[in-house]
């Protein structure tokens, strides 16, 4: 192995050990990866700049960032409001076909995150016999088509850069479709793994930190006279006091200066606490909390994780103030400002009028709920989204026009009939995810042109020879499998693209069969909550342990790997 192999081997084994091991951001350790290339002189900066213009990475974006238009329409409302049922079965059938259906050609965390809401608020079923499910068919109806899941575009924009035209619109149907139907009957079948568990409306299991002021008229009486047990919406469950905390709290306790008063029920209704005298919200916007509650779930790559709301500048990071917090289905009480937040934690709050237009919230959040009245489309600018939509989809895979031309004229025609804004799309440009992809492709580049692809393929090959190229495919099929519950979809996919490419021609064999492998791989996150966006949102929500991924998402995870062995060769031949 030359210097310069070792050089980039040394910065690839890096790479993958802090993505699995370390708590950073994924967008900060390749920009590490990038920076790394760059000094040692194992890429040239014309090269990484290539990489970010790549037009499959482009594409992405613009999908991205139309898939807002499709968010404001009345599709996904209109279903939510007529999928449940009492039945459970007819429910679960409901969700996940329609899931599947949507996440072909939406972003699937968009539709996952639409149907949270109405799951969650009803009282037929528990939440957690639907939400696991419907995060699953999302991600098996997104293995279906090029646009259904950001891994598959960032797969084509790798076998684009390699010099391949882009991936077909339906290249990846018929092993989706049976993916998709396999994976909808075992998550049928196998619904009795689901936990029941019984979990109160959501807004009633947010906790609310109410501060005595020292003039309170509440100070010196206990809570029995100060009728704190007898609120409408709202019950009494903590005092904390000098940094100790009284629960649970009796009527004879006597209310004293500065005592924090922890209270769970209807966030809805906070007005309530708001009438209380002398008191304080943690969250000190009070003229805003009445119509400006929004719910956000802290993504795992957030720079929030580890950190307390007050060390973070949470206020003025986000012009917005943390009313209630939630945390896997648990009720979290205590002094909000004092606490280190975890990723997949739930988070209320009460935002200010520059909150929608910061450019971090895609950055640490994901939004799922918003109680700020968001003026609905009109019937014909629904009709203009929805054919819109349809008609460059259908341009596109007919070949009349490339589908970033056909999403550049879409996002064009839904500003200029004020669908969605400018500064929208300022604030949901995909930065992280585009320079993970940048990042990546210079890797691989340096990986090439160093030879070490090769030299890793060479020895891949050694290892299999004894075995036939089936073997060898499936071992890239597992391994991206595993990298994915890890590390991540996108990240995944990126790092394992070069090896499978080299693998595949050291085999003189055809490379899209094992370039698939490493597409449908990246996709097959269902062992973990943390290894796709979905899995995280309905994580919480859901009230779920980390074992019950495992119960419910192994036997997905074993059809999966055997439906995609077989059909992918088959597809694609060697």
């Amino acid at each position: 192995m030359s210097i310069q192999q070792a050089a980039v081997a040394a910065i690839f084994v890096v790479t993958i050990g802090a993505l699995v091991f370390s708590r950073w951001r994924a967008s900060h350790i390749f920009s590490g990866t990038l920076l790394a290339l760059i000094a040692s002189q194992l890429i040239e900066i014309d090269t990484a700049l290539n990489k970010a213009i790549n037009p499959g990475v482009i594409t992405l974006i613009a999908l991205m960032l139309a898939s807002r238009a499709l968010e404001r329409t009345s599709l996904l409302k209109l279903f939510a409001r007529n999928a449940l049922e009492s039945n459970e079965s007819k429910s679960l059938i409901k969700l996940t076909g329609f899931s599947a259906l949507a996440s072909s050609f939406l972003n699937n965390t968009a539709v996952v995150a639409a149907l949270i809401r109405p799951i969650k608020k009803q009282n037929k079923i528990a939440a957690s016999k639907l939400l696991l499910p419907l995060s699953y068919a999302a991600i098996l109806g997104g293995t279906t088509t090029l646009v259904g899941t950001s891994t598959n575009m960032v797969v084509n924009s790798f076998w684009m850069d390699a010099g391949n035209p882009s991936l077909g619109f339906f290249e990846f149907f018929p092993v989706g479709i049976a993916l998709l139907a396999s994976g909808l009957l075992v998550l049928l079948l196998n619904r009795g793994r689901l936990p029941d568990i019984q979990i109160e409306q959501d807004e009633k299991q947010y906790f609310v930190d109410v501060k005595i002021k020292p003039e309170s008229p509440l100070v010196g009486k206990s809570v029995s006279d100060n009728q704190l047990r007898s609120l409408n919406s709202f019950f009494l469950v903590e005092i904390i006091r000098r940094g100790q905390s009284i629960s649970p709290v009796r009527p004879s306790h006597i209310i004293e200066p500065d005592d924090r008063l922890v209270f769970s029920g209807e966030i809805s209704h906070i007005e309530e606490l708001q009438t209380l005298p002398g008191v304080r919200l943690f969250a000190e916007h009070t003229g805003l909390m009445s119509d400006n509650l929004i719910e956000v779930v802290v993504a795992s790559h957030s720079g929030l994780i580890g950190k307390t709301l007050k060390s973070a500048g949470f206020r003025a990071l986000f012009d917005a103030a943390v009313v209630g917090l939630k945390r896997n289905g648990l009720q979290v009480p205590g002094k909000l400002g004092e606490m280190q937040l975890k990723e997949g934690d739930n988070l209320l709050l009460a935002a200010g009028r520059d909150f929608k237009s910061r450019k971090n919230l895609d950055k640490h959040f994901f939004i799922i709920s918003d109680m700020i009245v968001e003026q609905p489309l009109s019937t014909i600018k629904n009709l203009i989204v929805l054919s819109g939509f349809g008609l460059i989809m259908g341009l596109a895979i007919a070949g009349v026009t490339s589908l970033l031309t056909g999403l550049l004229y879409f996002i064009a025609v839904c500003i200029g009939t004020k669908v969605i804004k400018t500064s929208e799309l300022k604030r949901l440009f995909p930065f992280d995810l585009w320079l993970i992809i940048t990042a990546a492709l210079t890797l691989a580049e340096a990986m090439t042109q160093s030879g070490l692809s090769d030299s890793v393929a060479h020895l891949l090959h050694q290892l299999f020879s004894q075995q036939s190229v089936w073997v060898a495919f499936i071992g890239i099929l597992i391994a991206t499998l595993v990298l994915t519950e890890l590390v991540t979809n996108n990240a995944a996919a990126a790092l394992m693209f070069p090896l499978s490419m080299s693998l595949a021609h050291s085999f003189d064999v055809s490379a899209i069969s094992f370039v698939m492998a490493v597409a449908f791989g990246a996709s097959a996150s269902f062992l973990s909550p943390y290894g796709y966006q979905t899995n995280l949102l309905v994580f919480n929500t859901g009230g779920y342990r980390f074992i019950d991924f495992i119960r419910y998402g192994l036997p997905v995870s074993i059809v999966y790997v055997v439906v995609t062995a077989v059909l992918v060769p088959y597809f694609f031949p060697f």
